[in-house]
C-alpha cells in the first residue's frame, strides 16, 4: 500500500486520481478559514500554496525512480515559490545575491508572525503575513501529500482535515455559516473513501487489512454509520447535560475573560466610546455593528459627524488642544460653531436640520454635522451642560453622565460655499493664520512625509492648495490599500512602515495627508467621528464600523477648514469624496481659465488621467501589493481590488501550474489549435487551387487539363477571398466569446481589482461598422488603434461584406459557356467575356491555372494575417 513501506508504488491514473482526491479535500476543507481571512483571500492562498505541492508532487513521482527525493525536491519548489511571491511583493530583491535574500527572511517572518498574532478575525493580511500563511499552508500540504500517497495513512490525513474545524475556535467562537462546518466533514469523508474505492488493486497488494479492501456488504455498513451518527448527534446534548460533574469549574469562563487573557489592556465592551484617546481602528476592531445613533435630515447630502477634532502633533501622534474652544484669532470663520442660529454666508433659508436621537454611545461630545449654527435638545441637564466650540466644531458636555442613550437633540447647520474656483483663488495669507496662532504646528512634521509631500506635488503640477490637496487625495486613492489589520513591523516608525507598504487604515491616511499638506505651509488638523452611515427610510443608521477619521484644510475666515477624503473607498465604512471636489479634481479648470480654448471638454479628463498614471506608476509593484491586501472586501473597488490575493497570487499560481506539471498539457491544447486553425486555413487554400480548381477547368470544355479560364480563376479568387472574410470574421468572434468568458470568470474569483473593458461586435450593424465599432471600443481603453489595425479591419470588412450582400457569383464554367456563345455572335454585340467576368475590386486576374494558386494563396494568406493583428489587438485591450 505504501512505496516507502515496500509496497507497490501508485502510477498513472491512479496516482493523478489520489493526488486531485487530496487537492479538492484541502480547498474544501480550508473553509473554516473564511472566519479569519477577509474576503476571498482564504480560498485563494489555499489555492496558491497547496496547488504547487500537490501538482509537483505529482509530476515528481511519474519522473523519479527514487521517490524518498520527492518531498526534497517539492521542498525545493516551495522555496522557488516563495521567493518569488516576496520579491514580486517588493519584499525582497533577486540581484542582491543569496546572503542578502536569506538576511531578508529575518525580518519577513517576524514581522509577519506579528502581524498574524494581533490581527483580529476577519483580517486583511499584508505582504509578510501573506508570505508566512502561504508558507504555512504549503508546509502543511506537504506533510498531508507525503503522509496519504507515499504512506498510505488514510486516517491521520483524514481526522487531519476534520481538525481544520478547530482552527478558527479562538478567534470566531460565535462560528460560521454551516458550509464552513461542512467543509471539513467533507473532506475527511472523501480522503476516508478512497481507503476502499479505488481503481488500483496492485495498490492494496499485500495490505491484509480489512479496511483496505471493498465492503464485503456495503449497504449493510453505510446503514450502521448512519444509524451510528444520528444516535451520536441527538444523544450528545442530552447525555452531555444529565451526567454529573466530575469537579466543579474553578473559573467562570465568558467572552469578557476570554477578551481580558486575549488583551489584558483592552476596556471592556460597553456603549461605543471614540474620542482622542481610544483610537478609531481599536473601535472599528472591537465593536459589533450595533446602531449608534439614528438622525434624520433636511440636508440632500448628509454631512459627516464630528465627535473631535485633533489639531496638535507631538511627533507621534495626533491630539487635542483647548485653544479651540474660541474663534481663531478671534475671528469668527465661516467652519466655526454658533449657536445664535443665523446664517454666516447666506439667509435662514439656507440652513439644515438634522435631528439625532442616539441609540449606544457613551462620552463627552456629542455627534454633530460641521458648520453649526445651533443646537437644541429636550433635556435640561444637558442643554445647561452644552459647551460649542467654535474653532474646533465640537459639541463638548460637562458634569453629565458619560452614556447619552435616549437622548435627542437637533442640530441646525449651514451649507459651504466653497467651490472649487474659489479655494483655488484664495489669498495665500490666509494660510499663515492657524499657524501664527499656535493652533497647528509645524515643528514635528517628518521629513519622510516632506519628501513625500514635495514629489506628489512636483508630479501633479500643484501650485495652490487646492490642486494640492486633491492631488494627495487621489493619490492615497489610487496607489494605498485600506486594512484593520495593518501592523508596523517592530522597531520600524509606523508612518514611515505606512508609507512604504501602503497599506493602512483611516487614522493614517488623514494624519499622512494632514502632514502633507501642513509640511506645504498649508494648515490642515484631523477629525474623529462618523460617516453618514446608511439610509434607513426617511432616517440614517450609524453603528460603530462607521467611525472614521478625516483631514480637513483651513482655507481663511471665508471658507474655514474644508474636508477632504484621502482614505480609500475599500474601507466600506460609508467614506465618501467631498463634493467640493467631484468637479475640479486637478488644475484643469485653472489652466482651461488662464488659455482659453474652443477644443472639445474631453481634454481635461485626459490630462487628469495623465496625472493620475504618473502618480499610480511610481512604484507598480508595491501598489500591486497594497492594493491587492485589501480584500476588502475584495468591495472590489475596481482600483484597489485585492490584487496581492487576486491577480498577483492568480499569475503566480497559473504560471508555477505549468511549470510543474502543466507546461506539457498547454503545449499539446495550444499545438491542437494551431493545428486545427491551419488545417482550416489551408482547406480554403486547397479549395481554390485543388478541387475548385479542377472542377472549374473540367465543366467549360470537357478538358479537365487545359488552362484555367481567367474569367474562371477570377470567380475563383472572389469566391476565396469572401470565404476567407468569413473565416476570419468567426474567428473575431470566437475570440470576444472567450475573452468575455474569461473575464466572467477572473471577476467572479475577485482576481481582478479593476476588470478590463467588455468589448464586443455589433451584429446588427454592417461589417464595416461593426469593426470601426470595436476598434473604437477599444481605443476608449488604455490600448492603442494605430492605422495598420483599422486597415486590416477595412480588408476583412470588405471580403465579409462581399459574401453576406454582394450577388452571388457565376457557377463553374460559366465564364466558358459565356465565351462560346460569344464566338457565334457578331463582334458588334461586344464581349461575353468581359459580360461575364464579375468585378472584383484589389483582386488580380490569373491568367492561367498554374497562376491561380497564387493570388488566392495571396489573399488567404492577407486576411489571415489580418485576423491575427485584430485577436492579437484584442488580447491587449485593457
Amino acid at each position: 500500500m505504501s512505496p516507502l513501506m515496500g509496497r507497490p508504488s501508485l502510477r498513472g491514473t491512479a496516482l493523478l486520481g489520489r493526488e486531485l482526491a487530496l487537492l479538492l479535500a484541502i480547498l474544501i476543507s480550508s473553509a473554516p478559514l473564511s472566519m479569519l481571512l477577509d474576503g476571498s483571500s482564504w480560498l485563494t492562498l489555499t489555492l496558491a500554496a497547496t496547488a504547487p505541492v500537490i501538482v509537483s508532487g505529482a509530476v515528481l513521482r511519474s519522473l523519479l525512480r527514487h521517490l524518498w527525493l520527492v518531498p526534497l525536491v517539492q521542498l525545493v519548489v516551495l522555496a522557488v515559490m516563495l521567493l518569488v511571491m516576496e520579491s514580486v511583493q517588493g519584499l525582497v530583491s533577486v540581484s542582491d545575491g543569496p546572503i542578502a535574500l536569506v538576511t531578508a527572511q529575518t525580518s519577513i517572518f517576524p514581522g509577519a508572525m506579528s502581524e498574524l498574532a494581533s490581527g483580529t478575525a476577519p483580517m486583511t493580511l499584508g505582504s509578510r503575513g501573506t508570505v508566512a500563511v502561504v508558507l504555512l499552508m504549503a508546509l502543511g500540504a506537504l506533510i498531508l501529500d507525503l503522509v496519504y500517497v507515499d504512506l498510505g495513512w488514510h486516517t491521520p490525513t483524514g481526522l487531519a482535515l476534520l481538525g481544520t474545524l478547530l482552527i478558527p475556535a479562538l478567534q470566531a467562537p460565535e462560528g460560521g455559516s454551516w458550509w464552513t462546518v461542512a467543509g471539513p466533514v467533507l473532506a475527511g469523508l472523501l480522503i476516508l473513501a478512497t481507503r476502499t474505492l479505488h481503481a488500483d488493486p496492485s495498490y492494496i497488494e499485500g495490505d491484509r487489512r480489512p479496511q483496505a479492501g471493498p465492503l464485503p456488504m456495503p449497504l449493510r455498513t453505510t446503514g450502521a454509520a448512519v444509524v451510528g451518527t444520528l444516535l451520536i448527534a441527538s444523544l450528545a446534548m442530552p447525555l452531555g447535560t444529565a451526567l454529573p460533574q466530575i469537579a466543579p469549574t474553578q473559573v467562570a469562563l465568558d467572552m469578557d475573560v476570554i477578551n481580558q487573557w486575549q488583551n489584558r489592556d483592552m476596556p471592556q465592551l460597553g456603549p461605543v466610546m471614540i474620542d482622542d484617546d481610544i483610537s478609531v481602528r481599536r473601535s472599528l476592531l472591537e465593536q459589533s455593528d450595533a446602531e449608534v445613533l439614528r438622525y434624520s435630515t433636511t440636508a440632500a447630502e448628509p454631512s459627516y459627524l464630528r465627535l473631535r477634532t485633533l489639531n496638535s502633533f507631538d511627533g507621534e501622534n495626533f491630539t487635542a488642544d483647548v485653544s479651540g474652544e474660541e474663534p481663531l484669532l478671534g475671528r469668527t470663520a465661516f467652519s466655526d460653531a454658533r449657536t445664535d442660529g443665523t446664517a454666516v454666508a447666506g439667509t435662514s433659508a439656507d440652513l439644515e436640520t438634522t435631528e439625532i436621537s442616539v441609540e449606544d454611545l457613551a462620552g463627552d461630545r456629542l455627534p454633530a454635522p460641521s458648520d453649526i449654527r445651533r443646537v437644541t435638545t429636550s433635556d435640561a441637564e444637558v442643554s445647561d451642560a452644552l459647551s460649542v466650540q467654535p474653532t474646533n466644531g465640537e459639541i463638548a458636555m460637562s458634569g453629565v453622565r458619560t452614556s447619552l442613550v435616549g437622548l435627542g437633540y437637533t442640530v441646525t447647520t449651514e451649507t459651504s460655499p466653497a467651490s472649487p474656483e474659489a479655494l483655488r483663488t484664495v489669498d495665500p495669507a490666509v494660510f499663515d493664520q492657524p499657524l501664527e496662532a499656535g493652533y497647528i504646528r509645524t515643528e514635528e512634521v517628518p521629513q519622510i512625509a516632506v519628501d513625500l509631500a514635495d514629489q506628489v506635488r512636483a508630479d501633479a503640477g500643484a501650485e495652490n492648495a487646492f490642486d494640492t490637496a486633491v492631488a494627495y487625495q487621489e493619490y492615497f486613492n489610487s496607489s494605498f490599500a485600506y486594512s484593520l489589520t495593518v501592523n508596523s513591523p517592530p522597531g520600524e516608525d509606523p508612518l514611515e512602515s505606512f508609507l512604504a507598504d501602503r497599506i493602512g487604515y483611516c487614522e493614517q491616511f488623514a494624519a499622512s495627508f494632514a502632514l502633507m499638506m501642513t509640511s506645504q505651509g498649508y494648515p490642515t488638523r484631523v477629525a474623529i467621528g462618523f460617516t453618514p452611515g446608511e439610509q434607513d427610510g426617511d432616517q440614517w443608521s450609524v453603528t460603530a464600523k462607521n467611525a472614521h477619521a478625516w483631514p480637513e484644510v483651513w482655507f481663511g475666515p471665508e471658507y474655514g477648514w474644508v474636508r477632504f477624503e484621502p482614505t480609500p473607498s475599500a474601507a466600506a465604512n460609508g467614506v465618501s469624496t467631498p463634493s467640493v471636489t467631484e468637479d475640479g479634481s486637478g488644475q484643469d479648470d485653472s489652466d482651461a481659465a488662464e488659455e482659453p480654448s474652443e477644443a472639445p471638454t474631453t481634454e481635461g479628463p485626459e490630462e487628469a488621467s495623465a496625472s493620475e498614471e504618473a502618480v499610480t506608476t511610481e512604484d507598480p509593484a508595491r501598489s500591486a501589493d497594497a492594493s491587492t491586501s485589501d480584500g476588502g472586501g475584495l468591495v472590489t473597488d475596481p482600483a484597489t481590488v485585492q490584487r496581492v490575493e487576486g491577480g498577483v497570487f492568480t499569475l503566480l499560481i497559473l504560471g508555477f501550474l505549468v511549470a510543474a506539471g502543466g507546461a506539457a498539457a498547454v503545449v499539446l491544447v495550444r499545438r491542437h489549435r494551431v493545428n486545427s486553425r491551419d488545417a482550416r486555413w489551408d482547406q480554403y487554400v486547397q479549395g481554390a487551387t485543388g478541387d475548385d480548381a479542377e472542377g472549374e477547368r473540367g465543366s467549360g470544355d470537357g478538358a479537365g487539363d487545359g488552362p484555367l479560364d481567367p474569367a474562371d480563376a477570377a470567380i475563383l479568387a472572389e469566391r476565396i477571398r469572401r470565404r476567407a472574410g468569413e473565416l476570419a470574421w468567426t474567428e473575431l468572434t470566437w475570440e470576444l466569446v472567450v475573452r468575455d468568458r474569461v473575464l466572467r470568470l477572473i471577476g467572479w474569483t475577485g482576481a481582478w481589482g479593476s476588470p478590463p473593458q467588455r468589448i464586443a461586435l455589433d451584429d446588427s450593424l454592417p461589417p464595416g461598422r461593426a469593426l470601426e465599432d470595436l476598434l473604437a471600443q477599444i481605443a476608449a481603453g488604455d490600448t492603442e488603434v494605430t492605422d495598420e489595425d483599422h486597415a486590416a479591419a477595412a480588408r476583412i470588412a470588405s471580403a465579409c461584406t462581399a459574401a453576406r450582400y454582394a450577388a452571388p457569383l457565376p457557377e463553374p464554367g460559366a465564364a466558358a459557356a459565356a465565351q462560346a456563345t460569344a464566338s457565334a455572335t457578331p463582334p458588334s454585340a461586344g464581349s461575353a467575356r468581359d459580360a461575364a467576368a464579375p468585378s472584383t475590386p484589389g483582386t488580380s486576374t490569373p491568367a492561367s491555372a498554374d497562376g491561380a494558386s497564387e493570388p488566392a494563396t495571396d489573399t488567404m494568406a492577407s486576411l489571415r494575417a489580418d485576423s491575427d493583428q485584430l485577436i492579437a489587438l484584442i488580447r491587449r485591450a485593457r
